[in-house]
Parts: C-alpha cells; structure tokens; sequence
C-alpha cells in the first residue's frame, strides 16, 4: 500500500467520525423530566411527566410507527418499592410524508411531552424516590436515520405523610 492509499483511507475515516453516519439519535434528542421534584403524599397520586427535545429538522417515530420495521419511541419506567407508576400516554402523532418513503410515518417532531400517573402508596416512607426511566428513539431527517439509542432519564418524587 502506497503513501497515498494510506492518506485516503485516514481521509476517509476522519470523515466518517464527523458525520451524520457516525452519530448516534441521543445527539439530537434529549430528555428530562417536565418538574424538577413532583410531590405527592403518601396514598396519593400525581400526573407527572417527560419533557423530549428533538433538535430541528429532525423527527422520532411515534410509538406506533406506520411500518413495523420502524423503531418506535418507548419510555420503560422502573418500578420502585411504594411508587406505582400507571402506563406512558403518547401524545397524538404527526403525519408526515418524506423523501424516502411512498407513505406517510407517524412521527414527533420538537417538543413532545409523555404522560403518566404516580401513587404512592400509604406505607411508604418519607423519602425522595427517583424513578428512572429508558427512552429508546431513533431520529432521522429528510435523507437518513441516525443510530437508535436509549437514554437515561430520572424522575425525582418527594413523598411526605
């Protein structure tokens, strides 16, 4: 191999690292809870929620993607001893049709906000759980999908008798 074969391939890879290809879906999609402690007392319940941030000219799919070979958005929250937690409600989606595909996706699209309801329940101890939670997305633009991944997020409770 030549000085200048050497030279490209470095190019090329140098390249790729700076790429769209390179980068993963948690690079333009963050999250955090929408409060920053949700306080409840104990037996009783609070709507709570997540607060994704989706960088402009960038989507997510729904979690009811139109194609089952889509990944869809899904938060997995964790159970903790005396905090329930009720199912995630997904807000409504957007219809969009794109560049690369014949039929309209259900996507999200800036800033989008998933629901639950927390309970504490009556024998828990004055304490401050954290639920954590997994959010695994893949975001895409007009011309391609980024690499999906799941991000971490924590929830704060304060819970008082």
């Amino acid at each position: 191999m030549n000085l200048r074969s050497v030279l490209l391939a470095f190019a090329v890879v140098c390249c790729m690292g700076a790429s769209p290809v390179g980068q993963t879906s948690g690079k333009v999609v963050k999250i955090r809870a929408a409060e920053p402690v949700y306080k409840l007392k104990s037996g009783s319940t609070v709507e709570a929620a997540v607060v994704i941030d989706i960088e402009p000219g960038y989507h997510i799919n729904s979690n009811r993607p139109a194609e089952s070979f889509l990944i869809p958005t899904a938060l997995k929250l964790q159970p903790l001893k005396g905090l329930t937690v009720a199912r995630v409600v997904y807000p409504k989606a957007k219809l969009q049709k794109f560049s690369f595909s014949e039929k309209p996706m259900s996507v999200y699209e800036g800033r989008v906000l998933l629901k639950f309801t927390a309970r504490a329940l009556p024998s828990i101890a004055d304490v401050i759980p954290v639920v954590k939670g997994k959010l695994t997305v893949q975001a895409c633009n007009d011309q391609q999908c980024l690499r999906p991944q799941t991000i971490d997020v924590e929830i704060p409770f304060e819970v008082t008798k």
